[in-house]
């Protein structure tokens, strides 16, 4: 049995705006729950499985930041993201997110990223194992791994 070490909301906060989570969900569900004593603080999930296409995946980040308006498209993404709080989004099942597109998800991590870059996002991909792809998107974008 391994041991994965769960990143303290210091470390996420004060750290890069992307960390990759190599856990099973149970992880990110453990620390949505230390993030409620945390104030100005606002945990939300996207489910990979439920976001395997574009307009899944718009759907389910717009569900997931409770958006009035849907997204359109990746270039909507980063002026939708509210930013009076701090925001952090779990993207749980990461393997999953765009699997029948996945030469979306660049698209898509580009538009997190320059939303991280406007306002106070950050985003934690959990997976225990993605595609060479899809970890090469990742470091592409600056997305950090969790030291063990």
């Amino acid at each position: 049995m391994s041991v994965i070490r769960l990143p303290s909301w210091g470390e996420v906060l004060s750290g890069p705006w992307a960390l990759r989570l190599r856990s099973g969900p149970t992880g990110a569900w453990l620390m949505r729950g230390e993030a409620e004593a945390i104030e100005d603080l606002d945990c939300r999930f996207v489910v990979g499985v439920a976001a395997r296409t574009t307009g899944d995946a718009l759907a389910e980040i717009g569900d997931a930041l409770e958006l009035e308006v849907p997204l359109g498209g990746w270039d909507d993404l980063p002026g939708a993201v509210p930013g009076e709080r701090t925001t952090v989004l779990l993207v749980i099942d990461s393997e999953r997110l765009l699997e029948d597109e996945p030469a979306q998800l660049a698209p898509l991590v580009g538009a997190l990223r320059a939303a991280a870059d406007r306002v106070r996002l950050h985003v934690i991909f959990q997976a225990r194992e993605l595609t060479p792809d899809a970890e090469a998107v990742l470091a592409e974008f600056g997305v950090a791994e969790i030291a063990a």
